[in-house]
């Protein structure tokens, strides 16, 4: 539960979502480490060639599971898909949870019927008993929206068939928190609150916010003490937002870390407060035009599918990284990835992150498949879990830069 919410409450527009408790399920006595697995975490390097494997023809179908398609997170993630499909020896197979944790297990046997040979989870929910199922099937399981420990699977060996999950929000909270700050810099804010989903649940917010809150302060700004709601409902986030400005009359700005657009932004529209947003939907253009919104962002999904999908193909072709076991990201000996997370604070940000982070053609977008090929070992065996890494954690500006 603890790293599922907070990729839940940074999606797009997810208003009503019911957010349920993660389960485990049967334990997992897989047997190897991690990657193809005993090779990963024993940094062993692979001899496969670039005449193998991916170059051969062979077309992999992987599966992805994530709560819905339909919302701006889904349409991202499957328009980076359809890309890869059309320029990679790669098929994609799509399940939904519908916030059904239960469905969970459910969802990976029913790509495991499909014949995928490898399955991206946007989530860790039920990860003992869907990676037990997944290993039962020999098939590979990675986790796109959530890094994984080894305390995920409780004590339990993950082994051979897990591939690690992928580090969110570039991989350093601190620096997220001082990016927010400075986008509220400049904007007249004299006196600024926050309020996140519980502890428990937001296990990150603390740290971004002590940032946040350290960095504002130094310019003589005053920043409340994170606020903790009660709950997750949407009603119990509006009223602990609303108690919070009507006990300070002076703020000016609140930073909502608890789906701040679609919880947060309803307690505070048509006050004089501003909102600082972690999260992205189609309303971003317009609060930012009227000035209700000085920044949002949200994480980027295309590179954390990339991350995966990667990862997914070496193991697949029996290779691993020389470096994987000491991977800047890893939990012990789970080997994980990183993705970024974009910060929004102007027009120009905007345009950019819509056209290149969440672009409807793919070749335009924060990796492209040339990108990716030169991290997977068969394209390029020179390749590591290093450069993987430095590819899926590019900022906004990195981005732009590569593009143009």
């Amino acid at each position: 539960m603890k790293k599922k919410v907070i990729s839940v409450i940074l999606t797009a527009a997810m208003t009503g979502m019911m957010f349920a408790g993660c389960g485990s399920g049967t334990e997992n006595t897989g047997n190897s480490g991690e990657g193809t697995a005993s090779e990963a975490v024993g940094g062993t390097e692979s001899t496969q060639t670039a005449d193998n494997g991916a170059s051969s023809g062979e077309t992999y179908k992987i599966g992805i599971v994530m709560y819905q398609w339909t919302d701006a997170q889904g349409t991202n993630i499957q328009n980076f898909c359809n890309y890869l499909e059309e320029n990679m020896n790669v098929e994609f197979e799509y399940e939904s949870t519908f916030y059904d944790d239960d469905a969970q297990v459910s969802c990976v046997e029913n790509l495991i019927s499909a014949g995928c040979k490898a399955i991206i989870s946007g989530y860790d929910t039920n990860i003992v008993a869907a990676m037990s199922t997944c290993a039962d099937a020999g098939v590979y399981y990675a986790v796109a929206l959530d890094h994984i420990t080894e305390d995920d699977f409780a004590g339990a060996d993950p082994g051979e068939y897990f591939l690690g999950g992928t580090k969110q929000f570039g991989g350093d909270l601190a620096e997220l928190g001082k990016e927010y700050a400075d986008a509220v810099a400049d904007a007249g804010i004299q006196n600024v609150g926050g309020i996140s989903f519980p502890e428990w649940a937001f296990t990150d917010a603390p740290e971004i916010y002590a940032s946040f809150q350290s960095e504002l302060s130094a310019q003589g700004i005053t920043v409340q003490d994170l606020t903790f709601t009660p709950g997750m409902t949407s009603d119990e986030v509006q009223q602990a937002a609303k108690d919070l400005v009507n006990q300070n009359p002076d703020m000016d700005a609140l930073f909502g870390m608890a789906s701040g657009l679609d919880y947060v932004y309803p307690a505070i529209q048509g006050s004089d407060v501003k909102l600082i947003a972690m999260g992205y939907d189609t309303s971003v253009a317009s609060l930012m035009d009227s000035g209700a919104l000085l920044a949002a962002g949200n994480n980027n999904h295309t590179q954390a599918v990339a991350s995966c999908v990667a990862r997914i193909i070496n193991a697949l072709e029996g290779n691993s990284y020389p470096d994987a076991a000491s991977g800047t990201y890893n939990e012990g000996s789970i080997v994980n990835g990183v993705a970024g997370y974009p910060v929004i604070s102007n027009k120009e940000d905007l345009d950019n992150y819509m056209n290149y982070v969440i672009p409807e053609d793919g070749a335009k977008g924060c990796v492209t498949v040339d990108e990716l090929k030169n991290c997977i070992i068969s394209y390029n065996p020179d390749a590591t879990l290093a450069d993987l890494n430095e590819l899926t954690n590019r900022s906004l500006s990195e981005i732009v830069e590569a593009r143009q």
